[in-house]
């Protein structure tokens, strides 16, 4: 241990946990008070009693208070959580899961008692998933962490040791996903004296439900190993010390336990490889937790009044711009605001700014109560339904032109005023920054259609200024070809299309920002499977709208295309900067359309060029009428949409070519490079 110390740290309960971590934490003289509560304040002051007697005799300087209520620890620098309801457990299996009802309003009425907490919060009550879950989401603090799997992998460490009779010391591996009877022992990964093990995992799953059971019997609770994983959780948490610690946390929007590398108190990701069986019990794990939770979400999340709060707070800002056109983005929270910058940022100029200039703005705030008006006055009026975004949204339209909008399944609502703002309200920062990007999209995309611009469905590729437009329906392989031209070293301006315009006799196109979908065949042909798999079991996150079956086939090294029932093939998806950061690959902010290729992949094929004539179309284009995703609820298009005709005409003055394409890389690399030469 560090000579590092923190100052006031406060336990919520003093049972048996709440008096081992206050002990600990008197005795080890690293923080500078202890301040207990209670629910009725008597053991309290009994266990600050006993602690003032054990700091005596010990000379330990750390001070025991007694605070009246929750209240009180708001100026800890973290708080432990660790009270019990009343309860009697007679389960034999999900034994922690039993107190899930009789704790759950006792952790609720606590995280409102502490709303707006700035301080580390480790939760210990149990089911420790779920509580920490229903904290976090009822008081809105930013840092909540639950102990259980730190406990596991102890105790895994402990039975692995003594099976293959080895030191502790020599174990390395983890226990992860519930802090239950769905924990994953994460075996293939585990190595003992740095080599690879083979792990009886039925020997040390039976001993990892003995261990508490042998302590209950006898004790009465588990105290001991629950303190020391709060203990180092804080220890982390506060910057005191650098360590892993598997704790509960919000990842990828599945609460349960993982490992976390503190750096100066700071946190990373450092998931373990899974195997495809660790995969699918990582999985079965969250369905439980989330179907724990959910029934809980419904009676104590909506109760959170502090969330009015939020618009009080300093307001961060975002101006995108694009060919003479802008959006400003404003928030409540700079996670919006930053999700702005690195979407727009490689292909639009995205900057940040303190004071929003004049023209369209998007108000994207994280505010429940806004979301709840809405929802309710959408609903009890009559009202139209659309699919936007590939989600229902259910929208309403005043006299005056003003817009409500809300996606129950997201969370979201909105409110468009003409000539006004377009609002945003959400439950979560995530779905806010989404919606936001998406609307601030749409808010330049109609000032540049109503200045003459198009959208063409291609994919683009510029080199020099000149670009590459490769057209086709859905399947011909427009992705492969910008993304063969772009690891061979053009520029990538756009995945699935890009806006176009006649300025005198050129083209001028700008790209499209978007999350970028690729295939996990084709990310595995083009050589990339393998780095975006090591990123992601690091803990590195694709963009959120991917689909959770592609996250958990890239954790199980599965390269095999998924696809929905539908048809639509299930894809990695990868923020703009990502192309960069991850796949290496240059990104182009406009260029001057020059070539046009029509492909069509054909398994088994030698790349060639065919002899249709095939020319672009009035149907290549996207109009208001045609668009699948974003339709045009708010009113953010012009009437009158500029005609096709003269763009068509320049067009069909460019070089094209119809190919055929196998599915050897090289040899349609080769090809591509030789027909764009």
């Amino acid at each position: 241990m560090t000579g590092a110390k923190a100052g006031a740290i406060g336990v919520i309960g003093a049972g048996a946990v709440g008096q081992s971590v206050a002990m600990l934490l008197a005795a080890g003289g690293w923080c500078e008070s202890v301040r207990v509560v209670s629910r009725t304040g008597l053991s309290a002051r009994a266990l600050v009693t006993d602690l003032e007697d054990m700091c005596q005799v010990t000379g330990s300087p750390v001070r025991a208070v007694h605070a009246a209520g929750p209240g009180q620890l708001v100026s800890c620098e973290a708080v432990v959580v660790c009270p019990r309801a009343e309860f009697l457990n007679t389960s034999r299996t999900n034994v922690r899961m039993a107190g899930l009802n009789a704790n759950a309003p006792v952790i609720a009425a606590l995280a409102r008692a502490l709303a707006h907490y700035q301080g580390l919060v480790v939760m210990v009550t149990n089911p420790v998933d779920v509580m920490t879950r229903l904290f976090a989401e009822v008081s809105g603090c930013p840092r909540v962490y639950g102990v259980g799997s730190n406990t596991d992998t102890a105790r895994y460490h402990l039975a692995l040791a003594r099976v293959l009779d080895v030191s502790v010391a020599d174990v390395e591996g983890h226990v992860i996903g519930e802090h239950g009877d769905q924990a994953v022992v994460c075996a293939s990964a585990t190595r003992v004296k740095g080599r690879p093990a083979e792990v009886p995992v039925g020997q040390v799953r039976r001993e990892l439900a003995d261990r508490p059971a042998r302590i209950n019997a006898g004790l009465g609770r588990t105290r001991c190993g629950p303190a020391g994983a709060v203990i180092a959780a804080l220890r982390a948490g506060l910057g005191l010390e650098d360590r892993v610690v598997e704790l509960s946390v919000n990842h990828e929007r599945r609460w349960m336990g993982i490992p976390l590398r503190f750096t100066a108190g700071k946190p990373t990701v450092c998931l373990p490889r899974l195997d495809a069986v660790e995969a699918r019990q990582l999985v079965a794990a969250d369905v439980k937790l989330r179907d724990a939770y959910e029934p809980l979400a419904r009676l104590h999340v909506p109760a959170r009044p502090s969330w009015k709060e939020k618009t009080a707070v300093t307001r961060t800002a975002t101006r995108i711009a694009t060919a003479s056109q802008a959006v400003t983005v404003t928030s409540n929270t700079p996670v919006v605001t930053e999700w702005a910058l690195r979407y727009f940022g490689p292909w639009w100029n995205a900057t940040s700014t303190t004071t929003p200039a004049d023209g369209p703005q998007v108000i994207a705030d994280v505010n429940p109560d806004r979301v709840t008006e809405i929802a309710q006055r959408v609903a009890d009026h009559a009202h139209e339904e659309t699919v936007y975004a590939n989600t229902s949204m259910l929208f309403d339209r005043d006299d005056d032109g003003t817009v409500l909008a809300s996606q129950p399944d997201d969370k979201l609502a909105y409110r468009a005023e003409p000539g006004g703002p377009l609002h945003i309200y959400g439950c979560e920062d995530v779905p806010v920054a989404l919606a936001a990007a998406r609307l601030a999209r749409e808010v330049v995309r109609g000032q540049l259609v109503a200045d003459g611009w198009s959208i063409l469905h291609a994919s683009a590729v510029v080199r020099d200024g000149q670009t590459v437009l490769t057209l086709g329906d859905k399947g011909a392989g427009k992705t492969t070809v910008g993304l063969l031209l772009a690891r061979a070293g053009w520029q990538l301006l756009a995945n699935d299309r890009v806006f176009i315009r006649r300025e005198n006799d050129r083209l001028r196109v700008l790209p499209w920002p978007s999350a970028a979908a690729i295939g996990l065949g084709l990310l595995d042909a083009l050589g990339w499977y393998d780095q975006v798999r090591e990123r992601v079991q690091r803990g590195e996150q694709l963009h959120p709208t991917q689909h959770q079956k592609v996250t958990d086939a890239l954790h199980a090294g599965s390269r095999t295309p998924l696809w929905k029932g539908s048809g639509k093939e299930l894809k990695p998806q990868f923020f703009p900067d990502q192309l960069g950061t991850w796949l290496g690959l240059a990104l182009a902010t406009e260029g001057q359309a020059a070539r046009i290729l029509f492909p069509q992949i054909t398994p088994g094929a030698e790349p060639a060029l065919c002899g249709e004539d095939r020319t672009v179309a009035a149907g290549d284009f996207f109009t208001a009428g045609t668009e699948d995703r974003y339709p045009d609820v708010f009113g953010l298009l012009p009437g009158d949409l500029p005609g096709t005709e003269p763009l068509l005409e320049l067009l069909g003055k460019l070089p094209r070519h119809a190919m055929v394409l196998g599915h050897d890389v090289k040899a349609n690399t080769d090809f591509l490079q030789q027909t764009t030469a």
